[in-house]
């Protein structure tokens, strides 16, 4: 039988989670064990890498709103807990007349009477924050986003309220004073949000005394796991963080997804019994146990690898694929040499088959006589001897294109790498890399 890899194209980058660590003391591990979905963690900015004014700067802030052409929804107003309307302009694009651009003068004069801005997706359209999300995500396997916040002096924009997903917040400027209450419940579900919670009982019991109290610095993170009761408010400075929401993945949005593999069961496509709606004894005594029987049977027959084919998808879109630019991805191709650096782009997966493609009719002695590359909805065939240079390839971080000829142990020439490196590049498998301003490559 073919030999069947699979993974991330950017599985061998560092496992030393460089995003993670960012926003974080301590080890990954140790984040993990004592933290993830248990407890807050705040990490000060003396004992990180580095502050976060390369994800957003106070500058960012005023090109975003004055000259990037902001449109609603990624942009708001709350004072008070209150969201306010707008402020919004007029405006034309092409033929075409908008109406929801934002109106920076207006935007300030609400920023002067106490009203916090904030700035919604980042993760989509500002360039630091899109990259920085990406790599979060591949570190923790999980979606994330990001908004943020500028708060003038002495105001506050939410009342107490807790998430439903996990933020990690990153003092960008200025400070912030962060009240952290006890759970009213705890781990809470997207269905679950505190604001239905608050009609039946308050968030915050009378008397209760904050879990944390913490006046937020330049560079300091807070990573708060969901359902942390949590109210922020700035003193004589101004604020502005950035919190980046982790849409993690649930059991529940496991089970969710491997029932839809039921609807392939012909027992649970059956209709229940006639006139039952209004018999609910019958329903409580014999229907339902009968049903709920049957269920727990089935889900304990489910094959894991149909459960994780029904969750692939979810998965898959947790960690978005590294965009691929329009121009420099082109003119990469064509200026490609043996000093060019490449490596696997982020986010996308792969299967590597070592066999015949599926061939039938081939000799068992030819198994290996191909390797066939699949890629999100691509399928490239290479012959045989590549699979040992394409795992390489696909489990390396940033290395040039000769180097790919020297891992090849002979097998392939220079020009053959450059031939390999060109073909995975177009096919978005590998993308041309430049060191960023430290001088290291970017994975």
């Amino acid at each position: 039988m073919p030999l069947i890899e699979n993974g991330n194209v950017d599985a061998g980058v560092s496992s030393e989670t460089p995003a993670l660590r960012r926003c974080i003391t301590g080890t990954t591990e140790q984040f993990a064990q004592d933290h993830w979905s248990q407890r807050p963690l705040l990490s000060r900015a003396a004992d990180l890498p580095s502050d976060f004014l390369d994800l957003l700067s106070p500058d960012d802030v005023d090109d975003l709103v004055a000259d990037r052409g902001l449109r609603m929804p990624f942009f708001r107003m709350v004072r008070e807990g209150a969201i306010q309307s707008g402020p919004t302009r007029y405006a034309t694009a092409g033929s075409r007349r908008i109406s929801d651009l934002i109106d920076a003068d207006r935007a300030r004069d609400r920023y002067d009477e106490g009203a916090t801005l904030v700035l919604q997706s980042l993760h989509r359209i500002h360039p630091p924050v899109v990259r920085f999300c990406r790599e979060l995500a591949h570190d923790l396997g999980h979606a994330t986003q990001a908004n943020a916040y500028i708060t003038p002096p002495g105001n506050r924009g939410f009342d107490p309220h807790h998430d439903t997903h996990d933020v990690f917040v990153l003092q960008i400027d200025g400070s912030k004073l962060w009240h952290i209450f006890a759970p009213a419940m705890v781990l809470p579900l997207n269905s679950q949000p505190s604001s239905d919670l608050a009609k039946t009982r308050p968030l915050v019991p009378e008397g209760a005394e904050p879990v944390m109290s913490v006046v937020l610095e330049p560079g300091d993170a807070l990573y708060l796991p969901r359902g942390y009761v949590h109210s922020a408010e700035t003193n004589d400075d101004r604020s502005i963080h950035l919190t980046v929401g982790v849409l993690a993945t649930t059991e529940f949005d496991v089970l969710r997804e491997v029932l839809t593999l039921a609807g392939d069961v012909e027992g649970f496509r059956t209709a229940l019994p006639l006139g039952v709606a209004g018999d609910r004894e019958r329903l409580t005594t014999e229907v339902l146990p009968d049903l709920l029987r049957r269920a727990a049977d089935w889900f304990s027959s489910v094959d894991p690898a149909d459960a994780l084919g029904a969750l692939s998808g979810r998965l898959d879109n947790a960690v978005p694929a590294e965009p691929r630019r329009l121009l420099a991805s082109t003119d990469g191709i064509a200026a490609l040499d043996k000093s060019t650096v490449v490596r696997p782009r982020v986010g996308v997966r792969w299967d590597l088959e070592v066999g015949n493609g599926g061939d039938d009719d081939s000799d068992a002695s030819d198994a290996s006589d191909t390797v066939t590359l699949t890629s999100s909805s691509r399928s490239v065939r290479f012959p045989g001897f590549v699979a040992p240079v394409l795992r390489h390839v696909l489990s390396t971080g940033p290395l040039e294109v000769g180097a790919i000829a020297e891992a090849s142990d002979g097998s392939l020439s220079v020009d053959d790498a450059l031939v390999l490196a060109r073909r995975l590049v177009r096919e978005g498998v590998l993308v041309t890399s430049s060191p960023d301003p430290s001088g290291r490559y970017r994975r």
